[in-house]
């Protein structure tokens, strides 16, 4: 379609404030993820989406796709960390997103205003038939995140905001949610005959606890196999006959 293609990551990338008392920390879409990370670390903390793209993504980017990775199963996505976005609506108009009282919404100006009372509207004359349709998944995949608006007790437009792939606002800056850094990692490997039993077993280790699980097929460990740094990791995949494995973590 028509549009205008943002970039942030060369002049919004400035790290604007960090919290460690309270854990949070206020940053410029461009910000890549990496780099507050690093900025983060001699406070001990960290923000917790693990990406595989995390030397270039960005956090405006993380936002806008509702990212995830590994650590998913303990940290959940981007929006689990988001406390609020400060937005530019079409127009030039600034929202700062926020759990809103549906009662004080017929009075709240402009675009915002509008567009929180259609999402106040949404979620009232729509909102069992939201729980009713929409698949319980952990991160929405296509189309806006109306199962969470009304999270929290109020109305919270950055519920939609994040998934939204730019399509509703430009995101300015982020206030995140920070955690402390794990003392401790430890990987445990879990061979399979059958892939599908990997597949299969994934749901019961994530729910014990891991961080993270891993579900690697024959044809990966393969071609893994093939590779020149096999040797150095061939020690942990000991299991050569297996169909399937598990790389699960605990922190």
């Amino acid at each position: 379609g028509r549009c205008v293609v943002v970039d942030c990551s060369r002049h919004m990338t400035a790290i604007l404030e960090i919290n460690a008392t309270e854990g949070w920390v206020r940053v410029e879409p461009g910000v890549i993820k990496d780099s507050l990370n690093a900025a983060l670390a001699q406070d001990g903390l960290f923000f917790a989406p693990e990406l595989s793209t995390s030397s270039r993504a960005t956090i405006g980017g993380m936002v806008s796709t509702d990212a995830c990775g590994q650590g998913s199963c303990l940290y959940g996505k981007t929006s689990d960390h988001v406390i609020s976005l400060d937005a530019v609506l079409l127009g030039g108009e600034v929202m700062t997103t926020g759990v809103e009282d549906p009662t004080t919404l017929a009075v709240r100006p402009g675009r915002a205003g509008a567009a929180l009372r259609l999402l106040a509207q949404i979620a009232r004359e729509r909102g069992d038939l939201i729980a009713e349709r929409f698949p319980k998944m952990n991160r929405s995949l296509t189309g806006y995140d109306l199962a969470h608006i009304a999270r929290g007790g109020g109305i919270n437009a950055g519920a939609v905001i994040c998934g939204s792939e730019g399509t509703l606002a430009l995101i300015a800056e982020a206030r995140l949610r920070v955690l402390p850094i794990p003392k401790i990692a430890m990987l445990v490997n879990v061979f399979y005959d059958d892939f599908d039993a990997a597949l299969r077993d994934a749901p019961f280790l994530g729910g014990r606890g891991a961080s993270s699980v891993e579900t690697v097929d024959s044809g990966v460990l393969a071609l893994a196999r093939e590779d020149p740094i096999w040797r150095e990791v061939a020690a942990v995949f000991p299991d050569a006959g297996a169909s399937g494995v598990n790389i699960v973590e605990f922190t």
